[in-house]
């Protein structure tokens, strides 16, 4: 089964990769919504009533450049109950794309799933994965999560994943609607953490928005109120899930969400008066 999957956006090219994926309970997956409430949504959980719980990250081939958005689980010891070994490189690898193509890692957040694969090889020695990239962070989230103070428990593992790429200085830390290519941009969507991104692939009159964990279903553009427990601040995740929905439908933008069930990327859809999400084939 191919772990990747192509689009162009203009003249970009956006392919979904995918690391690994899990099953969940609905109930209770989001704050308050139980399982009676997944009734009218039965088209978006597996013939057991599970959600399926994809680990994606994004590559964007974009003015020559190869950027990669998140980096997934990594080969590091994790708590899940995967279905698959967690293989990024492998996805990589069928899209003909190496570790050494990537020019830039772009990060929507520092959460343990979205940073693992920054590094590789020993515990006690890890190597970049991507060793000719840098790695670019927004000063927020990374002040953030290297302050002071306790912090949840689903932060990255700062001496694993982090550390190495500060020694190697390959970290840039970067402010709001940073510019990785005139094609690519960071969006501010403050919420599930404090310096939360999507990104904004815009060419030649197309245009995608990768969400990060902005949103976690495609549930959520039906029901935009509905959050995670994860959501460290549900207002402001709200409304900036309200935010980029609005924008993507206004556009007819491709949405790409790495936690969506593989390939991960579709467009916003109306069904019987209230939107909706259609996954691209």
């Amino acid at each position: 089964m191919s772990r990747f999957h192509k689009i162009a956006v203009g003249d970009a090219e956006l392919i979904a990769l995918q690391d690994s994926w899990t099953g969940r309970r609905p109930g209770g997956f989001f704050v308050g919504v139980e399982t009676d409430a997944w009734r009218p949504y039965r088209e978006w959980l597996d013939d057991e009533g599970l959600l399926t719980h994809n680990f994606g990250c994004f590559l964007i081939r974009s003015e020559g450049q190869h950027l990669l958005v998140d980096t997934g689980l990594g080969q590091w010891p994790n708590p899940l109950d995967l279905q698959q070994p967690p293989s990024l490189l492998e996805a990589m690898q069928g899209a003909g794309v190496s570790p050494d193509d990537i020019d830039l890692v772009l990060f929507t957040h520092l959460h343990w799933d979205h940073t693992g694969w920054n590094t590789r090889g020993e515990e006690n020695a890890p190597e970049l994965t991507f060793p000719n990239a840098r790695y670019v962070v927004q000063q927020k989230e990374y002040d953030f999560w290297t302050g002071p103070g306790d912090k949840p428990s689903n932060g990255p593992a700062f001496e694993r994943v982090l550390a190495p790429i500060v020694a190697a200085d390959r970290l840039e830390l970067v402010s709001g609607e940073y510019t990785a290519t005139t094609e690519v941009v960071a969006v501010p969507t403050p919420g599930h953490t404090p310096g939360h991104v999507s990104f904004a692939v815009v060419s030649a009159g197309r245009s995608a928005y990768i969400l990060g964990d902005a949103a976690n279903k495609p549930v959520q553009l039906t029901e935009p109120d509905w959050y995670p427990s994860f959501d460290m601040d549900p207002i402001e995740s709200t409304k900036s899930r309200h935010m980029i929905f609005d924008r993507a439908d206004q556009e007819n933008a491709l949405l790409a969400g790495g936690h969506f069930a593989f390939p991960s990327m579709g467009y916003p859809d109306h069904v019987d008066g209230r939107r909706s999400f259609r996954y691209v084939t």
